[in-house]
């Protein structure tokens, strides 16, 4: 029994190519390189549908890409969780100072208020300034 010969697409697409060219006939090709001609007619027939695909008219815009399937393993589905409730943490946070900045300008505009009605001068603290390098 015979082993079955195996073809790169090379030698394929340059026994098609002679036989699209019409110079010789499917027959003699066979029989030059020890193919069946049904074989060869198989890849000329490949061969045409593939040119007739790649001639078709194509879909204008953007081509859609399949985005890949992710797989949710339970340490990626615990990360994912937890990035969730630091978001929401992270939310609550930032509205409680904002909160807490109102009060402040409130407290200090009463304390104003009161210091003039008092008849004290307020007098805003200083930010510390940095130590000189020597």
């Amino acid at each position: 029994m015979k082993d079955r010969a195996s073809y790169t697409a090379e030698e394929k697409l340059a026994i098609v190519k002679v036989v699209l060219s019409r110079k010789r006939s499917i027959q003699d090709i066979a029989k030059e390189k020890g193919i069946a001609a049904t074989l060869i007619s198989l890849w000329k027939k490949q061969a045409e549908d593939a040119m007739v695909a790649r001639f078709q008219p194509q879909p204008k815009g953007r081509r859609k890409v399949e985005k890949p399937v992710e797989v949710i393993t339970p340490e990626t589905k615990s990360l994912k969780n937890d990035a969730r409730k630091a978001k929401i943490k992270a939310a609550h946070l930032d509205a409680s100072l904002k909160e807490s900045k109102k009060r402040v300008a409130v407290l200090e505009q009463q304390l104003g208020e009161l210091c003039s009605a008092l008849g004290y001068k307020m007098i805003k603290a200083r930010k510390p300034r940095k130590a000189r390098k020597a």
